[in-house]
């Protein structure tokens, strides 16, 4: 059975790429932590590893819900989160009252979808104060695909991302929408928090 992109990404062998990872992961929860939020949804969870590493490195336990489009990640990320509630839903149009979380994460999402700013306008609605967003910082993430020899015809660029923004664009964009109230780097992410 071949491993997911997921999978890939979160349990690479490589020492550089489990390098990146642990700080993307550990910034994420360095962030997280500030934040007084008692629930929490994670919008397009994929495999739920995210949600597994931030139950695992927490010193409190939060209530916390994920979705994703593909049942196949659902039901592998709710073998690994038996704490958390987890279902098939829409990033455009979700299940969700408005107001409902304390806390909505949105990472590694945006630069997969046709429209992120319908997406953005769902995330500002269903949460009551708090979005964190992450996106690959281009052109590094592409040029760092590109010296590990991936998407070599491509230039880098990953083939299932649709869009491709430097920090200046994505600050833009997420402006529309939220207050930003931090932005980070974690090479080759931008990490954003931002407030309704």
């Amino acid at each position: 059975m071949s491993k997911s992109v997921d999978q890939k990404k979160y349990f690479s062998k490589n020492p550089i790429k489990k390098f990146l990872i642990k700080k993307f992961l550990t910034k994420i929860n360095n962030v997280f932590k500030k934040i007084d939020a008692k629930n929490i949804l994670e919008a397009g969870c994929g495999d739920g590893y995210i949600i597994e590493y931030l139950n695992n490195n927490s010193a409190k336990k939060y209530a916390i819900s994920g979705f994703d489009i593909s049942d196949e990640k659902i039901t592998h990320a709710a073998k690994i989160n038996k704490h958390a509630h987890l279902y098939k839903d829409n990033i455009y149009n979700t299940s969700q009252k408005s107001d409902s979380f304390d806390l909505v994460l949105c990472l590694e999402v945006l630069e997969h979808l046709q429209n992120p700013e319908k997406a953005l306008l769902e995330l500002k609605r269903i949460t009551k104060k708090y979005c964190l967003i992450s996106v690959p910082h281009e052109p590094f993430f592409s040029l760092g695909n590109f010296m590990f020899g991936k998407n070599i015809r491509k230039f880098g660029r990953d083939k299932e991302h649709i869009n491709f923004w430097n920090k200046k664009q994505v600050v833009n964009l997420i402006n529309n929408y939220f207050h930003i109230r931090s932005i980070d780097t974690s090479f080759p992410w931008i990490i954003i928090l931002a407030e309704k």
